[in-house]
């Protein structure tokens, strides 16, 4: 390539790169007093619980939130010891009190003897570990099609579950306590325990699901009936026009939605708004649709000791990250140049191109945050396009040793290297996305962004990278000195 067509590729090039680096990296406030901003792409990155999130205005808040679900039966030590203070010096009541608890091992929590235990009170009964096994599966529903970034669900004291949540603005509490709803969900009319429907039938004979959506800064719940169910809320609206009254969606004994309604409803699919921000509505739906579609909890659960925490490293974690993949830019850029001159170039916009399309599938694709399995998975990658790359020099090299021009030397060079990388790209590629498509939350994260980045690095390591070599010999007439490489010395027969 010429060195016009060389300088014209690498300024289109060049300027795509900064253009996309700026818009990833940088946010712009162009209209403080109205309050206008260009917000970079990475600060859309979701991010989980290690790291914290980026607020809506801007303010990064580390950490995130620690809350307990205690089941039905089953309540805190800390609880169980002011209750029974409360009954002061009423040493019957007290003893009645204790009689119904049963301090379980390790003495974190008591459990309610006639809810848990067998008949003969020596055991915990299966029905109730049961329930409790549902109980759990229906959290894990929730969380997960909620996919919030990094969210971690793990039992404790046997019989309760800790939940893990990244710092929010407003959304975590109700995540908290409307997954703590248990029981079945119902549609009613007129009052809260007016159950539409016919008893034989369950929830999902009327309703097919639940999902949410945010449209010019208007949240919905979206409720879609069946053809059955929206005959039945069509029969019982009928006459709405002239007495005005409520429908209600219940999940057990707890109302999630109440809806004024003034006029008949005969739709497929009900918008439901209100004060619902785009996280609130997207919790509501999540526990109808898991109600209608998932495990039912059926133990009632009570929610204790929430608290925030700070991230690990203190509200610096994230920046520690940045510096870290900053120390680790220059350590490649080091190597390259002293090893390959300036074809260390080639590198350079590789490994940019590879960072920035990393970025923008962390702030765009739904269900992949920042973390700490999303940082190995980025490392990993790296690692290897750097690898790749400096395979293909190094066979490019050795063929120019043996005396070939420098265009020969890089086409037989990639020739030979190719497959080989095109087939561990592949394989190590396929691997990941099929881990990713059988796990859950953070192994399912770390899984399809070693996918992704190994899709990104093959396509930088074997395309892009070359492609780059090609218009940046362009400039240089001794091409060896371009890229230290240097052609054997044959020794003469005398």
């Amino acid at each position: 390539m010429g060195k016009v067509k060389s300088a014209i590729c690498l300024t289109l090039i060049t300027l795509i790169v900064a253009v996309l680096g700026v818009l990833s990296t940088v946010s712009i406030e162009f209209d403080t007093a109205a309050g206008k901003a260009y917000n970079s792409f990475i600060s859309y990155m979701k991010k989980d619980a290690v790291f914290g999130n980026e607020l809506k205005n801007g303010a990064y808040v580390g950490g995130g939130y620690v809350t307990v679900y205690y089941p039905e039966g089953v309540i805190s030590a800390e609880e169980y010891e002011a209750n029974l203070a409360a009954y002061g010096s009423d040493a019957e009541g007290k003893a009645e009190y204790e009689d119904k608890y049963t301090r379980h091992e390790g003495g974190a929590i008591y459990l309610e003897t006639e809810t848990v235990y067998n008949e003969e009170g020596t055991a915990i009964s299966e029905a109730f570990k049961t329930s409790f096994a549902n109980n759990v599966k229906a959290l894990q529903e929730r969380y997960e099609q909620s996919r919030i970034p990094g969210v971690k669900l793990e039992i404790a004291d046997e019989y309760t579950v800790r939940v893990t949540l990244p710092s929010m603005e407003s959304a975590a509490s109700a995540y908290v306590s409307f997954y703590a709803y248990a029981g079945e969900a119902t549609i009613a009319y007129g009052t809260a325990d007016a159950v539409l429907g016919e008893s034989d039938k369950t929830i999902s004979d009327y309703i097919k699901g639940a999902s949410s959506q945010t449209v010019q800064d208007v949240s919905y719940v979206i409720i879609d009936f069946t053809k059955e169910g929206r005959e039945l809320v069509k029969a019982a609206t009928a006459g709405a026009a002239e007495t005005a009254s409520t429908l209600f969606i219940n999940v057990g004994d707890q109302s999630v939605i109440q809806l004024s309604v003034n006029e008949e409803i005969d739709q497929k699919s009900l918008f439901i708004s209100g004060s619902y921000t785009d996280e609130t509505a997207g919790a509501v739906a999540t526990l109808i649709d898991q109600s209608v579609n998932g495990t039912q909890a059926d133990l009632a659960m009570t929610v204790d000791k929430s608290a925030a925490f700070e991230a690990e490293g203190g509200n610096n974690a994230l920046l520690f990250v940045y510096i870290g993949v900053g120390v680790l830019f220059l350590a490649m850029v080091v190597f390259f140049a002293v090893r390959y001159h300036a074809l260390a170039i080639t590198q350079v916009y590789a490994f940019l191109i590879f960072l920035i399309a990393t970025i923008i599938s962390l702030a765009f694709i739904p269900f992949v945050y920042l973390g700490v399995g999303t940082i190995a998975a980025f490392a990993l990658t790296a690692v290897l396009l750097c690898v790749s790359n400096a395979v293909s020099f190094e066979y490019a090299k050795k063929e120019y040793a043996l005396g070939k021009t420098m265009t020969s030397s890089v086409k037989t060079g990639y020739k030979k290297c190719f497959w080989h990388l095109f087939d561990l790209h592949v394989i190590l590629a396929l691997a990941a996305f099929i881990v990713a498509a059988i796990a859950t939350t953070e192994l399912q994260v770390f899984a399809f962004m070693l996918g992704l980045g190994t899709v990104f690095s093959g396509v930088c390591s074997l395309l892009i990278s070359r492609f780059m070599w090609a218009i940046t010999m362009g400039f240089s007439k001794k091409q060896g000195s371009f890229c230290n490489f240097k052609k054997e010395e044959v020794e003469e027969d005398d």
